[in-house]
């Protein structure tokens, strides 16, 4: 099942720079990007094409939108009765009432025009990716949102964990080329680990609160890295131990005269610590679900990765 992350409008036209950057960081993550009503995005980009940002960010998105990166949410709607729940209800009654405010406002009224403008661009995103996931099994899609102060959000598990990782993802320098973040995907290994974190994703219980969800990300994560670190360790020492056995017998005799006892003990306890047969597989490692993190971090932390 492939998944979407959906921006806001806002979120790339208030701000084309950062806005593009960021979703470098999001193609580590997720399988496609989108936005409701794109093309109007595009055009208004385009209108403003004048000024580098606003055009760098039009070319920026066309390259996504031809490599088929970036979708129309719309596209995602399959046809067909849609069953609105509740919550569902109430985003769709909110907005109608902000359009009804619109249309009451006076035209000279530019801040509060705008002001109402962003937030059904929240709330019809939040909205539509609900219509989305209701209508179409064969996808799933998390909004972006940033102003929810307007409305209720009520998060899936699915958003929560994702909403968590995506934060624990390393942003990209800026001028990374779209062909690294193409290519990582398109890694096998890359595309391993990923698979096992959703697949991880999808068992997690239904009724876990968000600050869980955080504290046992966090903790497998931070086991993870440890079973590495230990793995690491246990891997140094076996090479260390084959090339002091394999010196010449007059130095290995003389290293053993002076440091035997010593270098015996270092590896006992190094082996106490860590069972080198354990972590044979890095795939066995605890915390291996969330070990697609740690090669994102290590592909993409380091400011010298062009």
């Amino acid at each position: 099942m492939s998944k979407y992350l959906i921006r806001t409008t806002a979120s790339i036209y208030l701000d084309p720079i950062d806005g593009v950057n960021q979703l470098k960081k999001d193609l580590l993550l997720y399988d496609c990007l989108g936005m409701l009503n794109l093309e109007t995005l595009l055009q208004g980009l385009d209108q403003y094409k004048k000024y580098p940002f606003y055009r760098d960010a039009l070319n920026n998105l066309i390259f996504l939108v031809d490599n088929k990166k970036f979708i129309e949410l719309k596209s995602l709607i399959k046809p067909g009765d849609v069953m609105m729940d509740e919550t569902d209800m109430k985003l769709a009654n909110l907005t109608m009432d902000l359009k009804t405010q619109g249309t009451q406002i006076s035209p000279d009224d530019e801040e509060k025009r705008n002001e109402i403008f962003w937030k059904l661009d929240e709330l019809d995103t939040r909205l539509w990716c609900n219509i989305a996931n209701t209508t179409n099994e064969e996808i799933y899609v998390v909004p972006s949102l940033k102003d929810t102060n307007s409305f209720e959000l009520k998060e899936t598990t699915k958003q929560k964990a994702y909403s968590i990782i995506h934060g624990l993802i390393p942003l990209p320098v800026d001028n990374t080329p779209w062909e690294k973040i193409l290519d990582f995907n398109n890694d096998k290994d890359s595309r391993l680990k990923l698979s096992a974190l959703k697949n991880w994703i999808n068992d997690l219980p239904e009724d876990i609160r968000k600050d869980e969800l955080n504290d046992k990300v966090h903790h497998l994560l931070n086991e993870y890295k440890e079973s590495l670190r230990r793995h690491k360790i246990s891997s140094r020492v076996s090479i260390f131990k084959t090339v002091v056995n394999s010196v010449p017998t007059a130095i290995s005799e003389l290293l053993r005269l002076r440091f035997d006892k010593a270098l015996n003990g270092f590896f006992q306890i190094a082996e106490q610590q860590v069972n080198f047969q354990k972590y044979d597989k890095r795939e066995k490692l605890k915390g291996s679900e969330l070990a697609f993190i740690s090669l994102v971090e290590k592909k993409f932390k380091n400011k010298n990765y062009r």
